[in-house]
């Protein structure tokens, strides 16, 4: 039988083992996927604004070091797999040390990134407000008053209460805490960052009543976290899987470009909102299947 790699193969096949590897973990690895999105979002955001040569190195390093690190995490889960096919408390011991190893290097990275982009973001926001004069149309800003609802208290609190209301009569107490507590958490971060930065809105507000400061973004904040909770709690099947991420992630998109037409926040307040939520997204989902891991992981259908 032919070995799968040799020592001495030409450097093209080398090549195409390392493609094949990395198109594994993007094929078997949702992490993955999520972290290749992001960086892709980061790479643009590199390419857009005015940011130096070493600047741009240093992102680039930081993204590639995550995708990697998330490429070994996958590695050493599947060696253990094979290895130790009965799971094991000490298994599952490494399998959290490196996953926390990832969730370190990648909570420094957006640091760094933070770091670098808050500076040339924060000049952008001017930039845009001008180029997004001619699309405030009537037709546009009418578009944006209602898609902004979506992210708004009534759609948070209506379809938000109405679900935890379902799952908590259905006994699926695991995904009533991850939604109440997802958007009850989230509700509390937003009014402490709001405090905390206390950042003007633009001038001008005269499409939608707007209170409190601007950075984060309370509407896109709340709707990420809302809009993926929904997602991943409909995804029972495994046939309309896709087609709920992507629906889920358009609303997200929508509320995101509605604040920024209805000029009640920056730029940067609704980035900041969106991966901030996404984060908060993350780190619940996290706790709360460490809170409940003894319980049936059994999901509602609707």
């Amino acid at each position: 039988m032919e070995p799968y790699y040799k020592g001495k193969s030409p450097l093209t096949e080398r090549f195409v083992h390392a493609f094949r590897g990395i198109w594994y973990a993007w094929q078997k690895e949702p992490n993955f996927r999520i972290e290749a999105f992001i960086a892709v979002g980061v790479l643009a955001a590199m390419i857009i604004l005015p940011l130096h040569g070493l600047e741009r190195a240093v992102l680039v390093l930081i993204i590639t070091f995550v995708l990697a690190l998330e490429v070994i995490n996958s590695l050493f889960e599947r060696m253990l797999d094979l290895i130790h096919p009965h799971f094991s408390p000490e298994v599952k011991r490494i399998k959290d040390t490196m996953a926390g190893a990832v969730l370190l290097a990648a909570t420094a990275a957006v640091i760094i990134a933070g770091l670098i982009l808050v500076r040339p973001l924060l000049l952008f926001d001017f930039t845009l407000q001008e180029f997004l004069i001619p699309f405030r149309t009537s037709f546009g800003i009418g578009f944006a008053r209602i898609v902004t609802l979506l992210g708004g208290w009534q759609v948070i609190v209506g379809v938000g209460g109405l679900m935890s209301l379902i799952l908590l009569v259905r006994q699926h107490y695991k995904h009533f805490t991850l939604l109440a507590g997802g958007l009850l958490g989230g509700e509390l971060i937003v009014l402490l960052l709001k405090f905390l930065f206390s950042r003007p809105r633009p001038e001008a507000v005269e499409w939608v009543q707007a209170y409190g400061s601007s950075f984060p973004s309370g509407h896109v904040f709340l709707g990420t976290v809302l809009w993926l909770i929904v997602a991943y709690i409909l995804t029972a099947s495994e046939t309309r899987r896709r087609y709920i991420w992507v629906m889920a992630s358009t609303v997200i998109a929508f509320v995101v470009v509605s604040r920024i037409i209805l000029s009640v926040h920056w730029f940067s307040d609704v980035v900041g909102g969106l991966l901030l939520g996404m984060f908060w997204f993350f780190f619940w989902f996290g706790l709360n299947e460490k809170l409940h891991e003894k319980e049936s992981s059994s999901l509602p259908t609707f």
